[in-house]
């Protein structure tokens, strides 16, 4: 899917959507604070997308003007979104003075933070929070917003297909989990996602879980030799999804690509570009270098609390040579980005990211 607002000039605003099917007819849903306005065709031809082969008729256009919308100048709430899929692709800035930046902040467990984008997010005019749901091609399209200079994204993306946009005005952030606490949530997650819908997981999620959900759905988590067993059973379609996520994240481009040592060189390389890396052993520290860089308050950043059963697992997986084997590139990326950020060290080891 592909969008953009080309301008609002007050009592004028044009825009496109274009879907991703060659014959569907796309539609905006207009509201503002007060609720849903209106759901709107895009009725207006583009001839660049009949000519590029993107739409079959061209018709992905939308405009609003005040014979649609009254007194649409004066309508400081407005949003746009796609009718479909709640896409936001426009929105008037809901505060007085909108965070003048762009930034993506790197999701790399498999619950993401909500309140924290929530909070976060509101202080700009543009957000999009757990983007990877919407597909690689919405996800670049938001990167391209060239009519916004004040943009938050979040999402669980594979860095590198995005790592250009860090020379083009955007600031990256992340907060880092322990490894194994995270592979404790998973598969908590994947045996929840073996008896319920989980909202948050987009539909290319939910295909490359499913097997996943499948083989940890009878697993018991108190019991190590359980554990122990489903994952040293773990089909390759299984393993993919546990072996050293944050690794992939930052080097790899395809989800389906493996991870090997060499590849957390190339992690730490990309994770060095960042404006801010936080750990969540010291989120406090993560809360505040999030607040200067914003401009707004520490209160308004809630993180997740860490949960004691979690906790548990975790400590039974650290025992388990099958559970360190899986996370061992994560593991060694761990270790020296808890190295780096030590009070005495400066910056990330210049042998490790060369």
């Amino acid at each position: 899917m592909l969008f953009n607002l080309e301008h609002d000039h007050g009592d004028l605003i044009e825009g496109y959507l274009i879907p991703d099917g060659f014959s569907d007819k796309p539609q905006v849903k207009v509201s503002d604070a007060n609720g849903e306005l209106m759901i709107l065709p895009c009725d207006q031809i583009k001839q660049a997308v009949i000519d590029s082969g993107r739409h079959e008729d061209g018709r992905v256009g939308f405009r609003l003007d005040p014979t649609i919308i009254p007194d649409l100048a004066e309508r400081t709430s407005l949003r746009i979104h796609d009718a479909k899929s709640g896409l936001l692709i426009y929105r008037r800035p809901q505060v007085l003075q909108p965070i003048p930046l762009k930034v993506v902040r790197l999701e790399t467990q498999l619950l993401p933070m909500v309140k924290f984008d929530h909070h976060c997010g509101r202080h700009f005019q543009y957000e999009i929070s757990s983007v990877e749901r919407f597909g690689h091609e919405t996800t670049l399209q938001a990167f391209h917003l060239n009519a916004i200079q004040s943009i938050y994204i979040s999402g669980r993306l594979l860095m590198r297909n995005y790592e250009e946009f860090l020379d083009k005005g955007f600031k990256a952030i992340v907060l880092l989990t322990d490894p194994y606490y995270e592979l404790a949530l998973r598969i908590f997650l994947l045996k929840r996602m073996a008896k319920t819908q989980i909202s948050f997981f987009g539909d290319r999620d939910k295909i490359i879980l499913a097997p996943a959900a499948e083989h940890f759905a009878e697993v018991s988590l108190d019991d190590e030799t359980s554990l122990k067993m489903a994952l040293k059973k773990a089909p390759q379609n299984v393993r993919t999804v546990l072996v050293s996520p944050v690794t992939r994240q930052l080097a790899t481009t395809v989800p389906e690509q493996t991870v090997t040592r060499s590849d957390v060189a190339t992690a730490i390389d990309l994770l060095s570009r960042f404006a801010i890396v936080g750990r969540d052993t010291d989120s406090l520290h993560f809360q505040r270098a999030v607040s200067e860089m914003l401009g707004i308050s520490v209160d308004d950043f809630p993180l997740p609390p860490r949960h004691s059963t979690l906790e548990d697992v975790a400590t039974r997986l650290r025992s388990l040579h099958i559970a360190e084997l899986m996370l061992e590139e994560d593991l060694i990326f761990d270790h020296y980005v808890r190295e780096a950020m030590k009070p005495s060290a400066s910056a990330l080891p210049e042998t490790i990211a060369s």
